[in-house]
Order: C-alpha cells, then sequence, then structure tokens
C-alpha cells in the first residue's frame, strides 16, 4: 500500500502537468497516449524496485553488508574456539601441577586471568544460544612433593 501511495502521486503529477502543459488544440486521446507511456514507464520501474532491486547502488551496498556480517561471525566463532582451546590448556596445566611451586599464587592469578579471558571470549551474543564453559578446579590442586 505504501509503495503505491507514490506511484499513485506521480502518476496524478504527471497526468495533470501533461494536461496543463499541452496546447489547448492537442487531441484528448493525444494526451492519453502520452500519460499512459508515463504510467508503462512507471509501472516498470515499480516491478523492478518489487523484485529487490537487483543492480541498484542499494543492492551491492547490502550484498557487502552481508559478506562482512558473514565474515565477522566466523571470526567470532573461531574466537571461540580458540577460547575453548585455550580452556583445556589451562585444566591441563594446572592437572599437570603448574600451580606448585616456589610462588602457586602468582600462578593461580595467572591461570585466573587466562581462564577469565577465555570465559569472555567463549561468551555468547544475546541471539545465540548460550554454552556452559568449563569451570576451573577449585580445591584438590596438586602440589608438589613438598606440599606447597
Amino acid at each position: 500500500m505504501k509503495s503505491i501511495l507514490p506511484l499513485a502521486l506521480v502518476v496524478s503529477a504527471v497526468a495533470s502537468l501533461a494536461w496543463a502543459a499541452s496546447p489547448a488544440q492537442d487531441a484528448p486521446l493525444e494526451r492519453l497516449a502520452v500519460v499512459e507511456k508515463e504510467l508503462a514507464a512507471l509501472k516498470d520501474r515499480l516491478a523492478h524496485l518489487e523484485q529487490g532491486g537487483a543492480g541498484t547502488e542499494l543492492a551491492r551496498g547490502l550484498q557487502q553488508d552481508r559478506e562482512r556480517h558473514e565474515a565477522l561471525l566466523a571470526w567470532a566463532r573461531a574466537q571461540g574456539d580458540a577460547a575453548k582451546a585455550l580452556q583445556d590448556v589451562l585444566a591441563d596445566a594446572r592437572e599437570k601441577g603448574f600451580t606448585a611451586g616456589i610462588n602457586p599464587a602468582s600462578r593461580e592469578a595467572l591461570l585466573a586471568g587466562f581462564d577469565a579471558l577465555a570465559t569472555s571470549l567463549r561468551k555468547p551474543t544475546s541471539s545465540a544460544t548460550p554454552e556452559t564453559a568449563p569451570q576451573p578446579p577449585r580445591g584438590n590442586v596438586r602440589r608438589g612433593s613438598d606440599g606447597k
């Protein structure tokens, strides 16, 4: 309905100008033929626009935006995969006793920081389905042979 209203306004404006601009001696059939040609041209243009405006500047811009959007989604998925791999490595380091040794508190802080980074990278957007990130083990951390 909204797309027909501008067409009707243009046709009425063209028709009134055609009748107003033509001299009085022009035959009404000639004026009607001119208006019909203009109406056919406007209908063709409207049909082209209803088909999505393929080949127009807007259509090319929208296609470029879609391609950028897909590239960004692929990048975000890759970041999530890398974050998952980082969390797996952190868990493996904990299992192998990385936090045991001279200064275990600093190593715990380092692992917690990396884990927080990986968790934030894997945080889904509002439209994605949330995936539960594995929680780092707490408490039963294996220490070195000296118990520290």
